[in-house]
């Protein structure tokens, strides 16, 4: 009888709060809201105390748009409504992956993080039982970090995921359904991809995540829980965050025995190093205390190109960088600031627009000559450093530094599986010239490594440049009709590459994409090509 008094008593007490609300950030570039409200099942709400206070609302607003408006019942509504608690919780819990992990699990593909995670759902069809479970493990463990449906419990919420993209956060939206949820249940803005400055978009969810908080200890300030959520939420401020930080940022994740290992063997590189080079090349100081911002170089030093990433490159790349320091790089900076007119393409999708300003820059560059593409000479004019190097990792091509205080530089893998031919070499300097044309950051920083591990939409737009780039529409016209033959005959293609000086396989895939070839002739083609067609 006296617990069922004392449940009553906090029954009457929950129906007797007010509504609770608080919003923070800009709609139309970030903010969130959060709500508590009279709990719609009152007495007879059967979930825990610290939940029952909690009930309420959220909306997120990313660029102008309501990722968490839908239609229910017929009606449109502005918020998902559920038990706030458990998604305080999980933004507390999750915050430095949320705001620092960028790397997917499993396989880079998917332009978001929830296009990738919708096709890496299911485990490819040739792995072993033991390695589907492992698959599914990893694929898990990342959807509980970074998707928001992973702190529903039950509740009908958007499918939006948020992870760090460079120097941005990445706040995305997929379509996947909700086992059980009615037909009528539909969220108005899926398959979005947004970007936002990490830093302001912090701010605004711990701003409102505090007060809350608050709130909830106002509520029930005998709760253990809500207090351990209170300590949790001091401690996201606390100094010792940053070194964790840098982990995720750097795609160690928690493996903090590793990422430690890379740290010693960056500072010992730099250990001889001024401290204005040092603060340069790593970008200290832009961290606030609730997230790492750091430098292009920074992530590229820690080991954010690839899991393969050894320690020997790690301190390989750290001197290079060292050597490639300059006090004042504004003269090669303004030397590439190319009137590309990016802004007009914004809207295409990546491999479009690297055709469009591809062909663009070469106008720009070439003045529209005739005769084959020397990216050579181009990059030399450009004064853009090309080096060769040799990195453990065989999937990397290259790797490309840019900014301030660094000079232009192409740092060539001879250890590419892709191997060193004349043709090879010509696409990636012109592949890296497209990233550093289109591709720098935060003050103009750029630290890029090509291969499977680089952000797959700006690797779709540099490959799609430097095929336009080695092949303008207007040298391609003039080689089609130097040899009087058609586009899809394989004597064409020999030819036209022979002169070009590309790959086969490259001009298939460039004619293919100006629809002057078929699928079937692209097909047909890339299987009778050399190496045995070696005469036509």
């Amino acid at each position: 009888m006296r617990q069922q008094a004392q449940r009553k008593r906090a029954l009457v007490n929950i129906m007797g709060f007010s509504n609770w609300e608080m919003q923070a950030g800009d709609p139309t570039v970030f903010a969130f809201k959060l709500a508590f409200l009279r709990n719609p099942d009152g007495d007879d709400d059967l979930a825990n105390l610290d939940e029952r206070v909690s009930w309420g609302a959220f909306s997120v607003w990313v660029h102008g748009e309501n990722l968490c408006s839908h239609t229910e019942q017929g009606e449109t509504l502005d918020s998902a409504h559920w038990y706030m608690l458990p998604l305080i919780e999980w933004f507390i819990d999750n915050w430095d992956a949320l705001l620092h992990e960028e790397r997917l699990p499993l396989s880079n593909i998917g332009l978001s993080a929830a296009e990738s995670l919708m096709l890496t759902k299911r485990p490819p069809l040739l792995l072993k039982e033991l390695d589907e479970f492992e698959w599914l493990d990893v694929w898990a463990a990342w959807w509980d970090r970074h998707s928001l449906r992973a702190s529903r419990e039950g509740g009908l919420f958007p499918d939006v995921y948020l992870r760090r993209y460079r120097d941005s956060l990445e706040v995305s939206t997929g379509s996947e359904p909700l086992p059980g949820i009615p037909e009528e249940h539909i969220f108005l803005t899926p398959n979005r991809l947004y970007y936002v400055d990490p830093a302001s978009a912090a701010d605004s969810l711990f701003a409102v995540l505090s007060a809350a908080i608050q709130e909830l200890r106002r509520r029930v300030p005998e709760s253990s829980r809500i207090e351990q959520l209170y300590a949790k939420i001091a401690d996201l401020t606390s100094a010792q965050r940053s070194t964790i930080r840098m982990a995720w940022l750097a795609g160690f994740g928690d493996d903090m025995p590793k990422y430690l290992a890379v740290e010693r063997g960056v500072n010992e590189a730099l250990s001889e190093v001024d401290s204005d080079v040092r603060e340069g090349i790593l970008g200290a100081r832009r961290s606030t205390p609730l997230l790492v911002e750091g430098s292009a170089y920074a992530r590229l030093l820690y080991g954010a190109i690839s899991p393969e990433t050894t320690l020997s490159d790690v301190v390989s790349l750290t001197r290079l960088i060292v050597e490639n320091y300059v006090e004042d790089a504004s003269p090669w900076l303004a030397r590439l600031d190319l009137p590309l007119e990016v802004g007009e393409v914004q809207q295409m999708k990546p491999g479009q627009q690297g055709s469009w300003l591809g062909e663009r820059a070469c106008e720009l560059l070439t003045d529209g000559a005739r005769g084959w593409i020397d990216v050579h000479s181009i990059l030399r004019t450009l004064q853009v450093g090309v080096t060769k190097i040799d990195l453990s990792d065989n999937q990397v091509r290259a790797v490309s530094v840019f900014g301030p205080t660094q000079l232009p530089h192409v740092f060539c893998n001879r250890q590419t599986r892709w191997g060193q031919s004349n043709e090879v070499e010509r696409f990636t300097l012109a592949h890296e010239l497209g990233h550093l044309l289109l591709d720098r950051e935060y003050g103009d920083e750029l630290a890029v490594a090509t291969g499977p591990w680089a952000p797959l939409a700006i690797e779709q737009r540099a490959n799609a440049f430097a095929a336009a780039f080695l092949m303008p529409t207007w040298l391609l016209r003039d080689a089609l009709g130097s040899v009087g033959l058609a586009a899809d005959d394989p004597r064409a293609i020999e030819r036209v590459s022979a002169e070009l000086h590309v790959s086969a396989s490259s001009l298939i895939d460039r004619l293919y994409n100006l629809d002057e070839l078929t699928f079937d002739d692209r097909i047909r083609l890339r299987s009778i090509w050399l190496p045995q067609h070696r005469s036509v």
